[in-house]
């Protein structure tokens, strides 16, 4: 049988902040195409930029919640959220504490609002805890096993109580593992990774570094720039400054294109070292932006 876990508030409260982003993103577009360029440009574009994985990780949220479940047969106890789900045997199950005797929640770390938690914390008098809620504590059930701990919030606790009750009353019919079923790009590997993830994020901080000198000098740029010289020293080849932002634009599409690929080449392949020297290609591009725009605006 399935319990399902108040979800109201938590769909509530997400739909509002993936609004509320929305217009926000829409003020900085207005405020970014009506404004003059310089650093603040730089800085409503990274804003911009942020509020979109923002808004996927409520996207994200609100997904898990809308399917989150919680079943119970003789076998096992399976908690049901989005792509994760947790298969808890109940001969693993050692006791079901109420909220109302749990205590102070500390340490929390995952994605937590109004109606929705999501994440590992730690409650004195149970140890780390890992929540699939949307209720305050006093309100959520605590299933402690031999090796984990795990809250959930049905909407009924006592009806899933007597269920729980009941089913093991039964005695199994199947021999179940304690198991963690998610997707593949949430298991150890890329994520996992230090020195790759510092490669791919050292590229687009030396792209993000460019736009944010070039948007800091640009009122100061005349209005042409050289871009080769004859022999006698008299250029011969001029561009506008809003056209630097091309070339750097360039640079920031090379830099996603390797490391998409690398990442491919990383999760698919098993080839660190390749992706890495994709991931170090896109970099070293990034520095040559550097001296070449450098050389152009005279820094």
């Amino acid at each position: 049988m399935e319990h399902k876990p108040p979800s109201r508030l938590g769909l509530l409260f997400g739909i509002a902040m993936i609004l509320a982003l929305v217009l926000l993103d829409i003020g900085l577009v207005i405020a970014t195409l009506s404004s003059p360029i310089d650093l603040l440009t730089v800085g409503r574009v990274l804003l911009l930029i942020l509020t979109l994985p923002t808004m996927g990780v409520f996207l994200y949220g609100l997904v898990g919640l809308q399917g989150a479940r919680y079943t119970v047969d003789r076998n096992a106890i399976i908690i049901h959220w989005g792509a994760v789900s947790e298969v808890i045997p109940l001969p693993n199950v050692e006791e079901i504490l109420q909220g109302t005797d749990l205590g102070h929640v500390a340490r929390f770390r995952g994605l937590r609002w109004p109606g929705y938690w999501v994440g590992r914390g730690r409650i004195d008098s149970v140890g780390a805890v890992q929540f699939y809620c949307t209720t305050a504590v006093d309100h959520q059930l605590v299933i402690k096993t031999r090796a984990n701990s795990f809250a959930i919030s049905p909407k009924d606790p006592d009806k899933f109580m007597d269920l729980f009750a009941t089913q093991r009353g039964m005695g199994i019919s199947e021999e179940l593992g304690q198991t963690l079923i998610q997707p593949q790009i949430l298991h150890r590997g890329f994520f996992s990774d230090r020195t790759a993830g510092l490669l791919l994020a050292l590229g687009g901080i030396l792209n993000l570094l460019l736009y944010a000198i070039l948007a800091a000098q640009y009122s100061r740029l005349p209005y042409t720039l050289p871009l080769h010289f004859d022999r006698t020293g008299v250029p011969d080849r001029v561009c506008a400054p809003s056209q630097l932002f091309t070339l750097i634009a360039l640079g920031t599409v090379a830099w996603l294109v390797d490391g998409v690929l690398g990442i491919v080449i990383y999760r698919r392949f098993g080839e660190r070292v390749a992706a890495c020297l994709l991931w170090g290609a896109a970099a070293g591009l990034q520095i040559l932006l550097w001296f070449a725009i450098a050389g152009l605006i005279r820094i």
